[in-house]
């Protein structure tokens, strides 16, 4: 008889019923299969071999009607989170109850304290836990003030983890290196970011951070994706405070450039700007050059002969009043 998917059975009792009786055991050829609920596993009791593991359960789940049978019935913690030194955020509290809301005694007061101060020293007892503990505190120092998402965080303590593994670490600035990472992982999910805006949350140097991020690169053996003007057209849009159709016409203004390769070789905070400007100019929005190249951190004669440019080889017609 063949095997069935535990899917094909209405219940629960069914499903181990009817699987005791058919499975045969393929090393003492036996038929008394029970079944572990706590590791799903279907094991020969004449010989203890394990027929199969991972099973799952198809019975029916639990359910809560309120928090507290939520929070009683939960078979998971709270999920994993990698800007934490312990990933899943074990920590003895102060708080001195047990889970049941009650006090404790003096005694078991004085005891947690005891265990509380030697988890604190346990965590920094060694060289490379100490320095992953500076460096996350660091990461989400800096990442808070840059007004960074959680998952650009969590991508930049996953690459400092690798470096803490390779020894990349031993004897480097552990800021450099952090700044690095955080940069590292914005270029990673298209965030557009400066290494200016980086360095002026550190003590760093744009030359330096520069330096490190150049390691990182040839370290892991990252391949970087080009940084593209288009990325960059929300952010300099918002800081112009110019509306959403100007960037819609920017894009089409950057996607025509591209048809024509007029793009290569140029620096993309210069196409975005020019895009930027002739978009507005197009629907009657006062803005100045200085204003304009300020923002996309360009000179004013870069802004104008990207203009020109763009006003040439695309044929586009601005408006004189």
């Amino acid at each position: 008889m063949s095997k069935r998917s535990a899917d094909s059975y209405s219940s629960y009792d069914q499903f181990r019923t009817e699987t005791t009786t058919i499975w045969h055991c393929p090393e003492c050829n036996g038929t008394k299969i029970t079944f572990d609920a706590t590791r799903g596993e279907f094991i020969c009791s004449n010989c203890g071999l394990v027929l199969e593991d991972s099973c799952i359960d198809p019975s029916q789940d639990w359910r809560a009607y309120n928090k507290e049978q939520n929070e009683r019935r939960a078979r998971t913690g709270a999920p994993k989170n990698l800007l934490q030194y312990d990933p899943y955020g074990t920590v003895i509290d102060s708080i001195n109850r047990d889970a049941y809301g009650k006090s404790l005694s003096p005694e078991q007061v004085n005891q947690m304290g005891r265990l509380r101060t030697l988890q604190k020293r346990v965590g920094n007892q060694f060289g490379m836990e100490r320095s992953l503990m500076k460096a996350l505190n660091e990461l989400k120092r800096i990442g808070s003030q840059l007004s960074l998402t959680q998952k650009i965080n969590e991508t930049a303590a996953i690459i400092y983890r690798k470096l803490l593994k390779l020894g990349i670490v031993r004897g480097r600035s552990t800021e450099a290196l952090v700044s690095a990472s955080l940069y590292l992982s914005c270029r990673l999910h298209k965030h557009p970011i400066t290494l200016e805006e980086i360095a002026s949350h550190t003590r760093l140097n744009r030359k330096k951070l520069a330096k490190n991020f150049r390691l990182l690169l040839n370290t892991l053996e990252f391949k970087m994706p080009l940084d593209t003007p288009t990325t960059k057209l929300a952010k300099f849009a918002s800081e112009l405070n110019m509306p959403t159709n100007i960037v819609n016409g920017a894009e089409e203004i950057l996607k025509r450039a591209k048809e024509e390769k007029i793009t290569i070789g140029k620096n993309p905070n210069s196409l975005a700007a020019a895009a930027l400007y002739i978009a507005a100019l197009r629907n009657n929005i006062n803005c100045s050059q200085k204003e304009v190249a300020a923002v996309c951190q360009i000179t004013e004669v870069t802004l104008r002969n990207r203009y020109k440019e763009f006003i040439k080889k695309l044929n586009i017609r601005i408006r004189k009043e």
